[in-house]
């Protein structure tokens, strides 16, 4: 008899339900309560530093997710890994049913994400802490974040985020566009930051976008050639040779996060040969071809949903190609220059 999704997510979740003892840390995201169990210290303290922005004391808002989260030496049992062929390179299996409950598995790693969307319950497990991908501890539980956002008006954007007094604007595009680099040298111009990678944008009427993670990357060529006065706040210098230098924001830069703020913009960064940065306004669809396949590639679960919340996006605000020239002066009035004529 071949195993089902439902009954192997069953089979994890009583390994954890039996554990004598574990810790449960309580998130507060877009007002929606997350639990977060698990009996590893090591996992806690590798996964927890992205997310603590987002930390409550005393239970906060009303359990919306949980999470549960362990290494196979935490457990009273060892974890199969999943039985099934046909994951694809994406960590998506197309001949399963994942109706019920979705997974994420890609199988040259050792490790699993689960979501049930019946008890919002997701499990993510890695075989050993030494399995641990090193991105993983800068956006950790986006997998299971994504399943949930299924069943809610909100969506998970592969973006940045950055605001002035409030006033939000997504950065979008693919890898390589100037996406992370516009961010951090706002930010370190003085801008409001709510993200560099992936960001949390709720739907309901106006939208907004949420901090999701407080971490940003940087490749190492690009931290010396743009960022060098940095790298004392680099939290892994010594992996630098093999890992993107890793900043926790809120933690250096506390007057510049936020956690949230109303969308007003949604801009295409685009590095020219030019002396100066422009914005040309372009259409929504234009704007969606930019935001969507990143997203949907590295998201690929329920493609059809999370593409129609990132048209509701697109179509809901003014989208501009931002042209980026090397001036960085003239880069930085450019983006004082949108707001004061598009977005005020």
């Amino acid at each position: 008899m071949v195993l089902q999704l439902t009954e192997y997510f069953s089979r994890l979740l009583s390994l954890f339900e039996a554990l004598p003892a574990y810790h449960t840390d309580c998130l507060t995201l877009a007002g929606r309560g997350v639990r977060l169990h698990t009996p590893s210290d090591v996992l806690r303290g590798r996964l927890l530093p992205a997310i603590s922005h987002l930390l409550v004391e005393g239970g906060g808002a009303e359990t919306a997710l949980t999470i549960w989260y362990a290494v196979d030496a935490d457990l009273p049992g060892k974890v199969a890994a999943p039985p099934w062929p046909g994951f694809n390179a994406q960590g998506f299996n197309t001949e399963l049913d994942q109706e019920a409950v979705q997974i994420f598995f890609q199988p040259w790693q050792r490790q699993v994400f689960l979501y049930s969307r019946s008890k919002r319950t997701g499990i993510y497990w890695a075989q050993t802490a030494a399995d641990l991908p090193w991105w993983e501890a800068s956006f950790p539980f986006r997998i299971i974040f994504h399943f949930w956002t299924r069943d809610l008006p909100a969506q998970l954007v592969h973006a940045g985020a950055m605001a002035r007094e409030g006033k939000g604007v997504l950065i979008t595009g693919p890898s390589g566009s100037g996406k992370s680099t516009s961010c951090l040298t706002l930010l370190r111009a003085g801008y409001q930051y709510l993200g560099d990678d992936y960001v949390w944008v709720e739907l309901g009427g106006c939208p907004h976008v949420h901090t999701l993670y407080q971490t940003a990357k940087v490749a190492p060529d690009n931290l010396r050639e743009r960022f060098p006065d940095w790298l004392p706040h680099v939290v892994n210098k010594e992996l630098l040779g093999q890992q993107k230098a890793i900043f926790y924001i809120r933690e250096q830069w506390r007057n510049a996060f936020i956690n949230a703020a109303a969308l007003n913009a949604v801009l295409l960064p685009k590095v020219m040969p030019q002396e100066r940065s422009v914005f040309e306004q372009i259409r929504p669809a234009q704007a969606l071809l930019a935001m969507a396949p990143t997203t949907l590639h590295h998201l690929p679960h329920h493609r059809e949903a999370a593409y129609q919340k990132l048209m509701k996006i697109s179509a809901a605000l003014p989208c501009f190609r931002w042209n980026l020239g090397t001036n960085s002066k003239l880069f930085e009035q450019s983006f004082d220059q949108l707001y004061a004529d598009e977005l005020s």
